[in-house]
């Protein structure tokens, strides 16, 4: 494992975990991976936690037994899993396809809005079923934002969703750009996001995290947006 960061991977977004304590309580949680890396002789886990919607830093020496409820794998030890999980990342990392040319477009229209449409493109694509009708929220919301976009073709705005291919890192540039908005702006930008991810009928764990971490920086920064999910 490189010993500064292992890469995130949201394909352990829905693990079972047994924790124990300092006064040797086993406790059991459903958390996301979000993050592992080494320093000195020891390894450190970044795990949100669904029940809290919380996220925090775990020591390793703090792991019994991992279930990971989505492949339906069992690991007997911290060691294990993190073993499993470097060797995922890695091999993901070196099969990222290279970025294709894309045709160059004008999008000065959005920049407006561009932070709330990379939060709401990202949550909607985060998992495997992005598809037209969430596709048709955000293009109704991009409508309703700026009317006049109303009179843009589709595939203007289907190029810039395209275009826009947010990641974790952008995703998150964004999430801290919400801390310059009013707390009812920032409200309406994770009602959208619970709309858009809910429009297929499913909200998924991916979706529920990603807004979560949404409503956790903000709460950092002061606001408490007033969303219950």
């Amino acid at each position: 494992m490189n010993s500064e960061s292992a890469s995130r991977s949201m394909r352990f977004y829905n693990m079972l975990v047994h924790l124990t304590s300092p006064g040797h309580k086993v406790i059991e949680e459903n958390v996301a991976v979000k993050n592992i890396w080494q320093k000195n002789s020891l390894v450190f886990l970044d795990l949100y936690f669904y029940r809290t919607k919380k996220s925090h830093i775990v020591d390793s020496v703090y792991l019994r037994d991992i279930m990971d409820m989505s492949n339906e794998k069992f690991y007997a030890s911290a060691k294990e899993f993190i073993a499993d999980y470097c060797a995922y990342t890695a091999k993901s990392e070196h099969n990222q396809p290279e970025e294709e040319p894309t045709q160059s477009f004008d999008f000065r229209y959005l920049e407006k809005i561009k932070d709330n449409l990379i939060i709401l493109t990202f949550i909607a694509k985060c998992t495997a079923d992005f598809n037209q009708v969430k596709l048709a929220s955000i293009r109704k919301y991009i409508n309703k934002k700026l009317p006049h976009t109303k009179t843009l073709s589709e595939q203007y705005l289907n190029n810039y969703m395209d275009v826009l291919k947010p990641d974790e890192t952008s995703f998150f540039k964004a999430v801290d750009n919400l801390k310059s908005k009013t707390p009812e702006e920032v409200e309406e930008v994770i009602k959208e996001a619970l709309k858009i991810s809910a429009a297929d009928g499913i909200l998924s764990y991916q979706e529920r995290y990603y807004i979560a971490e949404i409503v956790q920086a903000l709460r950092e920064y002061g606001i408490e947006p007033d969303i219950d999910f």
